[in-house]
């Protein structure tokens, strides 16, 4: 799993965008990549793990989940 933090997210569209661990660009995801149980917990500034795969418009988070630092 790769890491990374929210950098934004729109809860009206539900979709943000992480600020990847590695440096890479920041990449999309939607709220659905995380767990239901998660909802609440996607906030800016909060650490992820997930899995890139490829969306229609690009590469986009998977699998996402907020962990504990």
């Amino acid at each position: 799993m790769l890491k990374g933090k929210i950098k934004s997210y729109n809860p009206q569209n539900a979709f943000g965008f992480i600020t990847q661990d590695s440096g890479e660009e920041d990449l999309f995801f939607f709220k659905n990549a995380f767990p239901d149980d998660q909802y609440g917990k996607i906030q800016i500034d909060a650490p992820v793990e997930y899995v890139v795969v490829q969306g229609q418009k690009g590469p986009q988070a998977a699998k996402a989940q907020v962990v504990d630092e």
